[in-house]
């Protein structure tokens, strides 16, 4: 099955490639937590929308995930430093971003209370900037 997965993936970007289009340089939300045990204490990066706000530092895979938030966790992932990342509330709210950090499967243990995790999984970011898509 894995050699299948890789032969897929190969294809699509000889596809893409010969097409003239530009490979995605980061992963989505959705995809870095369907493949969260691979990719745990791995360096990522993932591109989405950040929404920031009273109780919440996360990173979306969409705009509409944002206002859908159905409660299942599928397309989202929690940022840390939620205290840095309000400082720059105006700049990142709501926009597309790209988030290089170290991808954590559960991101905080069961003895921690945080206020601002959107999901079980997150991101240590080591650096946070808008995106020109």
């Amino acid at each position: 099955m894995k050699q299948m997965e890789i032969i897929a993936a190969a294809v699509a970007m000889s596809i893409a490639l010969s097409a003239g289009a530009k490979p995605k340089s980061y992963l989505t939300p959705s995809y870095a937590l369907a493949h969260a045990s691979e990719l745990d204490g791995r360096s990522v990066t993932i591109g989405g929308v950040v929404d920031l706000g009273t109780n919440s530092r996360c990173v979306y895979d969409s705009i509409d995930a944002i206002h859908s938030r159905n409660g299942t966790g599928a397309q989202v992932i929690t940022l840390s430093e939620g205290d840095n990342l309000l400082n720059r509330r105006t700049e990142l709210n709501h926009r597309f971003v790209l988030v290089t950090g170290v991808f954590r499967r559960t991101f905080n243990g069961p003895d921690v209370i945080d206020l601002y995790q959107c999901n079980n999984a997150g991101i240590e970011q080591i650096k946070v900037r808008r995106s020109k898509r």
